[in-house]
């Protein structure tokens, strides 16, 4: 059996760019899903960096795509179209990578493909020249500027199973001034993860960042090390604790997420199991009797947005990959 026998027989194209204002400087990626029979756009991703070089803005592009990817149709059919020659051929095994950097990130993107291909789709890579880019390359533009961008404009559902609409905020949660961009980090069971945890936040929020957490235990030493690697200050209470008395979520943690909701912005949370999943039972209306059926790892990372409409989603749970 062929492997597109065994996928979807879908076709998508990643679109992927990155940039560095100084290489290494302020540096941004862009990404663009798109279905290349229509040419519509189903995804579009911008994240600032902080300090980075082309090169990793690049290969971050790179991945945030695949990982678009696996969340529309893991089975697809993939054709990545990139500017980077460097990407192009060093993914296509041309070409050595020899950068510390450049090898975790190529690593990081060959499994990925890996995981595409395990679920019966294929990745190809394809160099572009960046005249025709010009998608991608605007969002990561928009990255360089501060700007992140998680747009997921997938209307066909029964096309893509695995893309959930945006969840309705509850009734009791304030509308937003602006888009929050949460970033909720499990604390881990000790430090030994701790630079680790700080290294993946790094990829994924700039300075600056509002980092918030607990008052105690390793979650706070967490906070205090992204504070410090964002330039930023740990703001810590016993809102964040995750440890109310009672079963079920913990209706402190969900308050102060209430409260990030009204304020807006990019923010890191630092809580425990508990608290994340107070977060993400309060977004997706969870019943009670399921409040422990998401699972999420010590030290992992998942992500919600909240629009100004008070409508939000889940971008991601569970992520570990830093972890191994």
């Amino acid at each position: 059996m062929s492997r597109l026998s065994r996928g979807t027989g879908r076709r998508l194209v990643v679109e992927a760019d990155g940039g560095s204002r100084g290489n290494p400087g302020i540096a941004g990626y862009g990404a663009v899903v798109r279905d290349p029979t229509s040419g519509r756009v189903l995804v579009e991703l911008a994240e600032p960096l902080g300090t980075a070089s082309n090169n990793v803005a690049e290969y971050s592009g790179l991945i945030a795509g695949l990982r678009a990817v696996l969340d529309i149709d893991p089975g697809a059919t993939v054709s990545v179209k990139m500017d980077s020659k460097l990407v192009v051929e060093q993914m296509s095994g041309r070409w050595k990578v020899k950068h510390e950097d450049m090898r975790r990130l190529a690593l990081e993107a060959r499994d990925l493909c890996a995981a595409i291909s395990a679920a019966g789709g294929s990745v190809d890579f394809e160099w572009i020249p960046r005249e025709k880019n010009k998608a991608a390359d605007a969002l990561s533009n928009d990255a360089m500027d501060g700007t992140s961008v998680h747009r997921v404009l997938v209307e066909d559902t029964a096309a893509t199973p695995e893309t959930a609409p945006a969840a309705s905020a509850p009734s009791n949660v304030a509308t937003a001034s602006r888009p929050l961009r949460l970033l909720l980090v499990q604390a881990p069971l000790d430090d030994a993860a701790v630079p680790r945890i700080v290294a993946a936040v790094r990829r994924l929020v700039g300075p600056g960042t509002t980092v918030v957490g607990p008052t105690d235990g390793p979650g706070t030493r967490v906070a205090s090390a992204l504070a410090a690697a964002l330039e930023s200050e740990a703001r810590t209470s016993r809102d964040w604790l995750g440890e109310a008395p009672g079963e079920g979520a913990d209706e402190t943690v969900r308050t102060a997420y209430r409260g990030l909701v009204s304020s807006g912005g990019t923010v890191v949370a630092v809580t425990s199991r508990r608290g994340v999943l107070s977060v993400l039972t309060d977004v997706l209306g969870t019943p009670v009797e399921r409040f422990w059926a998401v699972a999420t790892a010590p030290g992992s990372l998942t992500a919600v947005e909240v629009w100004e409409d008070g409508s939000a989603s889940v971008a991601f749970t569970n992520r570990t990959d830093h972890l191994a």
